[in-house]
């Protein structure tokens, strides 16, 4: 596959993409304030304890924010992404396990960490490289669907709490990562371009080297 094939706007990948914003999301940033009432219930919290424990997420995701666009510069986005997702399934099963306030902090500072990994931040940084001419359009396109994620998601979460009890709804979460957003980001982040530092560091017919050493 050639340089200019690769960074030509493909919108079924940004399409797919968008997708995985909408679940990501749908079930991480929006689904904490539908879960602090249950939790609070279910463990004994205060509205203040459990508020704590989004802040802590969101301090993580700025905290790592600079080292995933360090990783996806160096053409680490399809690890990243999908890692992300992975790991956004299993926080979110612990989540649906938690019994105590540490645990509820432990799997949201968790769930920060995937956040910085898998929504705005990180896809905009990937369809900016892929994309350098139509980025615009694919962010456009991006924050578009991603901002449906509350309209799709708080009501679906509200019924699934509603139906199941909010533990098996996290788990349900969980499983939307692992059928969509892992599956998508792994096959559609294939051929990430090369970072700057790699095309400038060896000639073209040694990049395979250069990926190793200079990475």
């Amino acid at each position: 596959m050639t340089g200019a094939s690769l960074s030509r706007y493909n919108p079924r990948v940004v399409g797919w993409l968008s997708v995985a914003q909408l679940v990501s999301w749908g079930s991480t940033y929006y689904l904490f304030a539908l879960l602090m009432t249950p939790v609070e219930q279910a463990l004994g919290l205060s509205r203040a304890e459990s508020s704590l424990a989004f802040s802590l997420a969101l301090l993580v995701e700025g905290l790592l924010a600079y080292t995933v666009g360090r990783w996806i510069d160096r053409g680490h986005e399809r690890a990243v992404m999908s890692g992300g997702s992975a790991l956004a399934a299993l926080c979110l099963v612990l989540l649906s396990q938690v019994s105590g306030v540490v645990g509820f902090y432990l799997a949201w500072a968790a769930l920060g960490a995937t956040m910085s990994a898998m929504l705005y931040q990180p896809v905009f940084a990937v369809v900016t490289r892929r994309y350098p001419e139509d980025f615009r359009r694919a962010i456009i396109t991006m924050t578009f669907l991603g901002g449906l994620a509350s309209t799709v998601f708080i009501p679906l979460i509200a019924w699934l709490m509603a139906s199941f009890g909010w533990r098996n709804a996290v788990l349900v979460l969980a499983a939307l990562h692992l059928l969509i957003c892992l599956p998508v980001h792994w096959q559609a982040l294939r051929h990430a371009p090369l970072s700057r530092r790699l095309m400038t560091c060896a000639a073209p017919r040694l990049r395979w080297w250069a990926y190793f050493w200079c990475s």
